[in-house]
């Protein structure tokens, strides 16, 4: 770092330290026990290592605004997971605030405890930083290395103060100028180093993605600065939108060292878990090398998940003839028009489908539009079960659910050509009349929709297209700790979502970071398995005598459990039962941030005739600043012993949720007002038995 870029971070820090002594952590919204920046825009967590006692948690960062832009390392220290000390900017865009050359993007950090950079001085140990510069302007640099604009390379720098300052490698930076040849036109997209040691083969390596194209790429090193290309994987399993931030580490299986498999973790955005809009991580276990990963057979899905067996189908557009001969109301150009074979939709295959023709609006290309409304019919299962594909757009490319001429169920693709299942519970609407509108009136971009296979059914569908990381809306770029030991794997994930993330109700800051989590591989359905579980000092933050714990033999109905507060971790067991009635309501659970008149609340349960937990976050508080966010989503729970465990870490904005051993996980934010601190548990169908509820008042780690 120049002398004058040093200078420049001095006087940022000092504003920066005058502002936030500004800040009284206290504002509407803000977490509690949850690392957020004191002001500004805040997203994936970067370089995140441990080192003489110390966790570091370095965060692409905004010093100029609430939204994203001028990329930066944020930075703050912990030395309990807990509690966290803001510090100065490490990386700070380059130029910023008039005339930023070079932002820094995500990466990682390590120990370099042999000096094998040659960075260390008079026996300091050097950590090193390794990130994707992203140049603004054609530029030559100080290495003498010349960039395009808006290109991606991957760069270092070091720190001989443990981290405190850090200086860039402006000699020889960026140390990995460009992709391999074969990639040389994804200089644009070509992001997010994840380096660490390999023991067995003594090189460092790295992990990088081609984002657009779905890859991750490996590199080896003997120093950090002269990297070589080993070996690239992918493209496999979940790809509805680029691929960002890997991860890769070792885990031993159930706890024997003698059992080690590789998980690779990746960010997909958009193209999150089924039933989310927007962003996602899922996750790979297989084996490595040292310089090639292969992925596990059962962990590579190919083909469409069949629908549920006791599916009723309603449309699968299969036979001949045209949408009208198949009793569909067509307008504009799907006028005359007939379903497709799968062909294809903006120049790619169309993949996800079921027989052999489907709804596909890319007759014309993009330039096509028109309605297809179906024939009336009466709502008399718990689902709607369809595969849904092509543009993101609410209003423009999307298939409605109309009761009574009003819409009251929405859904999109995910801006890909990959069709999935989404699944409508219209448990609520058992007998009313209904229509189903497929809508395309948009000409350009995603500018089309694919639809095939409605069905009603009391099961939910779902597409095995990935082992998801979290299922919620809110867990991204997730990165794991360097510096622990070689089996210990610690994660701490972005708490936000890029459909909405910039327009969240937050201020001065916007963002916030998950619980961190401590992940293991247990053996659950016969495979290795990701299970995750908080791993905080609680102790420090959890009162003595909190607890509000009941105990009930059986509970039917409601139970109100008064005021319960903004911040606290909720522990529930109960015994699994049959399902209600076919149709009926069959779920038990704990409403939370809730008003006193119970007009805002979010519900946190299990569905016994789905066999999933859920959160509802339709009624949670202000979902005004995005059309996507009010939803409700679902994520797999199986009874261990015929016992359902769930542990739910409430914050001001947010909810985390954590099922069984920690296998699945719901993350999402809530946005309820500050009076909604009301808890209350429910139990639909028939009586819940064998409930155990445990409530801990969570303090405030500021």
């Amino acid at each position: 770092m120049t002398l004058g870029l040093k200078v420049l971070a001095a006087v940022v820090t000092v504003l920066r330290v005058v502002f936030a002594g500004q800040v009284s952590y206290n504002e509407q919204y803000r977490p509690q026990y949850h690392f957020s920046p004191p002001e500004n825009w805040m997203n994936d967590p970067n370089g995140l290592v441990y080192h003489n006692g110390v966790y570091h948690l370095f965060y692409q960062y905004n010093p100029g605004g609430i939204t994203w832009g001028n990329m930066s390392w944020g930075h703050a220290t912990s030395s309990d997971l807990t509690h966290w000390k803001q510090q100065p900017i490490a990386l700070l865009a380059r130029g910023f605030p008039d005339n930023v050359t070079e932002m820094f993007f995500s990466g990682s950090a390590v120990v370099d405890a042999d000096n094998t950079s040659g960075f260390g001085e008079n026996g300091r140990i050097p950590l090193v930083a390794m990130y994707t510069s992203n140049y603004i302007v054609t530029q030559t640099l100080p290495s003498g290395k010349t960039v395009q604009a808006n290109q991606q390379a991957q760069s270092i720098a070091y720190s001989l103060d443990d981290g405190m300052t850090w200086t860039t490698y402006d000699v020889a930076n960026p140390v990995i100028l460009q992709p391999p040849a074969a990639y040389s036109d994804q200089i644009l997209n070509f992001r997010d180093p994840n380096v660490f040691w390999h023991s067995p083969t003594e090189k460092w390596v790295v992990v990088l993605s081609l984002a657009e194209l779905h890859k991750i790429l490996v590199y080896t090193s003997d120093d950090l600065k002269n990297w070589v290309f080993e070996s690239e994987f992918g493209p496999v399993n979940a790809i509805g939108g680029v691929w960002e931030c890997p991860n890769l580490f070792p885990l031993v299986v159930d706890g024997k060292k003698s059992s080690l498999k590789w998980v690779l973790m990746i960010g997909l955005n958009p193209g999150g878990p089924p039933g989310t809009v927007g962003s996602g991580s899922q996750y790979i276990v297989g084996d490595f090398n040292g310089t090639t990963f292969t992925a596990d057979p059962d962990n590579v899905y190919s083909e469409t998940t069949p629908p549920p067996s006791d599916s009723v189908v309603f449309a699968d557009f299969e036979g001949t003839g045209t949408f009208a001969d198949l009793d569909w109301t067509p307008t504009g150009d799907l006028v005359g028009q007939s379903p497709v074979n799968g062909t294809l939709a903006n120049q790619q295959p169309v993949t996800g489908y079921l027989g052999k023709r489907l709804v596909n609006t890319y007759l014309n290309g993009d330039a096509t539009t028109g309605n297809l409304t179906s024939q009336s019919f009466t709502i008399s299962k718990r689902y709607i079960n369809f595969l849904i594909g092509g543009g993101r757009d609410l209003e423009n490319t999307a298939m409605y659910l109309k009761v009574n001429g009003q819409t009251v169920r929405s859904a999109t693709g995910a801006d890909s050509e990959n069709l999935l299942w989404q699944s409508w519970d219209v448990g609520a609407l058992q007998n009313q009349n209904a229509i189903i509108e497929i809508v395309d009136t948009a000409t350009g971009g995603w500018g089309h929709i694919l639809v095939d296979e409605i069905s009603f059914s009391n099961s939910i569908a779902r597409s095995q297209v990935a082992n998801w990381v979290d299922m919620g809306p809110d867990f991204y770029a997730a990165q794991g700790y360097n510096g622990l030991s070689s089996n210990e794997r610690v994660v701490i994930g972005w708490m936000n979502n890029w459909q909405y993330g910039q327009t969240i109700p937050t201020s001065p800051w916007r963002s916030a970071m998950s619980v961190p989590r401590r992940l293991s591989l247990t053996t659950i359905g016969g495979k290795p398995t990701l299970v995750q579980n908080p791993t905080e000092n609680w102790k420090s933050i959890v009162p003595a005598n909190s607890i509000v714990h009941d105990v009930w033999h059986s509970v039917n109905g409601n139970k109100l459990l008064g005021s319960v507060g903004k911040s606290f971790r909720v522990d529930l067991t109960f015994s699994d039962r049959p399902s209600a009635a076919s149709g009926a309501s069959s779920q038990f659970g704990i409403i939370v941030r809730a008003t006193a008149d119970f007009s805002q609340q979010t519900r946190v349960g299990y569905d016994f005739a789905t066999k999933n937990m859920f959160v509802d976050r339709t009624q949670s508080g202000d979902v005004s600043f995005d059309s996507t966010f009010a939803d409700i989503y679902y994520s797999p729970l199986t009874a261990n012993n015929g016992k359902i465990t769930m542990s739910i870490y409430v914050d001001w904005s947010s909810v985390e949720v954590f099922g069984g051993q920690g296998e699945t996980t719901l993350t999402t934010q809530i946005f309820p007002a500050d009076s909604a601190t009301y808890a209350q548990i429910f139990s639909t169908g028939v009586a819940t038995n064998d409930v155990d509820v445990r409530i801990y008042k969570v303090s405030s780690t500021w």
